[in-house]
């Protein structure tokens, strides 16, 4: 039980719950497989907290962890089973959702954060809200093409697609088909 205990905290994001970047490459290396394999399409968002610095210089870290903690549960609350969430670095998030024949989840779980972010602003212990917001990078993973990237290549194009999205400016995203 204690053995136990320990592999799944090495796989966890002490502060947010979420996977830790070494269990999301180990999931998203198998999830490649899968996709390789023809079972089934795979849709990556690189999710960035937008102004997480200015809420960490305003309020301090320990606000700064809040509201990545309430935005980790709130990707998590509007995930379907089988999908996951790994905790990349800083404010950064992957989110992995499967796809269905003819289904593209990802637009639709974004758009379910993105509401239930707005409508839940952060409550800090001094009593004020912060609204928060998020910026995403996504890319489609279909067929072996996407499979033969890898778990850097995927992630340098879904990287790319958020870099994209941050020049848009806040909230914005960005979407890729590999």
């Amino acid at each position: 039980q204690v053995i136990g205990s320990l592999a799944e905290s090495a796989m966890m994001d002490h502060l947010t719950g979420a996977y830790n970047r070494r269990a999301g490459e180990q999931r998203l290396a198998s999830d490649l497989a899968r996709v390789g394999r023809s079972e089934g399409s795979l849709t990556l968002a690189v999710v960035d907290l937008d102004r997480l610095k200015p809420i960490n210089d305003r309020y301090g870290h320990q606000a700064g962890d809040i509201c990545l903690r309430h935005l980790a549960e709130t990707c998590v609350r509007n995930m379907r089973e089988g999908d996951w969430l790994a905790r990349w670095g800083g404010d950064e998030f992957v989110l992995a959702l499967w796809e269905e024949k003819g289904e593209r989840p990802a637009n639709l779980v974004l758009n379910r954060i993105d509401t239930n972010l707005s409508k839940n602003p952060v409550q800090l212990p001094q009593g004020d809200r912060i609204q928060l917001t998020f910026s995403a990078g996504v890319l489609r993973c279909i067929g072996s093409e996407a499979a033969e990237l890898g778990v850097s290549g995927v992630l340098a194009l879904a990287d790319e697609a958020l870099y994209e999205a941050k020049k848009e400016g806040d909230e914005s995203t960005i979407v890729y088909a590999r």
